[in-house]
Order: structure tokens, then sequence, then C-alpha cells
């Protein structure tokens, strides 16, 4: 019984390159003003970015049948995914890890993924004492970083909200 019901939600799963579309279909640089967007919290200064991946959706939204509902959830995990691309880099170069603050806050696939209005101060705590016991000290993290784990999080909950949503 209990494969059965594996099965039948395999089935309604979206196939990944329909997931991909908006990713693939976006001109270069694009995911880096996305990021830069997620990055800030400034949608007002990030609107051209903004609506130019809205209008890429839309036609992806258009190529495969998406209700208004779905087109919002594939705009909100496409801007997640396409964040989390460039942030992954990003945070690597502070020499932060991405998998690190996944880890602590059970994010990715098969865990826990909070939705985004729930991602909390109490999450960069759990992301500080991570770096805490891997041996990095959360207070030679500059603001910049901070930043950048922030966004990262957000990113995620967007994805996972939007991937959620979707299926």
């Amino acid at each position: 019984m209990a494969l059965a019901l594996c099965v039948g939600a395999q089935a309604h799963a979206r196939p990944p390159e329909a997931l991909a579309c908006a990713i693939m279909g976006a001109p270069a640089g694009l995911d880096a003003r996305i990021a830069d967007v997620v990055v800030s919290r400034d949608n007002d200064r990030g609107r051209p970015a903004l609506d130019e991946l809205r209008a890429i959706v839309e036609r992806c939204g258009d190529d495969q049948f998406l209700t208004p509902d779905q087109r919002e959830a594939y705009f909100t995990y496409t801007l997640g995914r396409m964040a989390r691309d460039v942030l992954d880099a990003r945070l690597a170069e502070k020499g932060l890890s991405a998998a690190l603050i996944d880890h602590a806050l059970d994010i990715g696939p098969g865990n826990a993924n909070n939705p985004a209005e729930k991602v909390t101060e109490g999450d960069l705590r759990h992301v500080a004492t991570a770096l805490s016991e891997s041996g990095k000290d959360p207070t030679a993290v500059t603001s910049e970083g901070w930043g950048l784990i922030t966004a990262w999080i957000v990113a995620t909950a967007n994805m996972f909200d939007g991937l959620r949503k979707l299926d």
C-alpha cells in the first residue's frame, strides 16, 4: 500500500526540464541580478530584473499550460532557484558553506524546508551554532557574509515554497 502511494506521488511531480524552462530561457546575468535583489531585499530597485524574470516565467507558463496560481508558484520557485545558484558561489568566496546552512536549518530535498514566511532570527542563531561547531567563528563572519547567509535562507525558502505549491 505504501509503495502504491509513493508511485502515485511521483506521477504528479513536474519533470526537471519543465522546472528548468525559465532557468534555461534566461539571458546571461539575470541570475546574478535576481540574487542581488534577494540580497538587497529591495524589490523596487530590483523591479527591472523581477519584471524580466516574470516575462520569462509567463512564456514558460504558456508552453506548460500553467494556471495563474501555478505561474505564481513557478515564479517563486524560479526566483529562489536562480538566486541560490549564484549565492552558492558567493558564499563559497566568503568561506561559507551553503551545505552547512542547509544542514543547520533542515532544508533541502526531503527535509523540513520551512515556508519563507517562517524564516526567523532564530535561523541565524542555528547557523551561528553550526559555524561554531564546524570550527568557524561566527563573529568573524562579516555583515556582507551574514547578508549572503540570510539571502540563501530566503532564496531556499522561496524555492521550496514554489515547488510545494506546484506539486
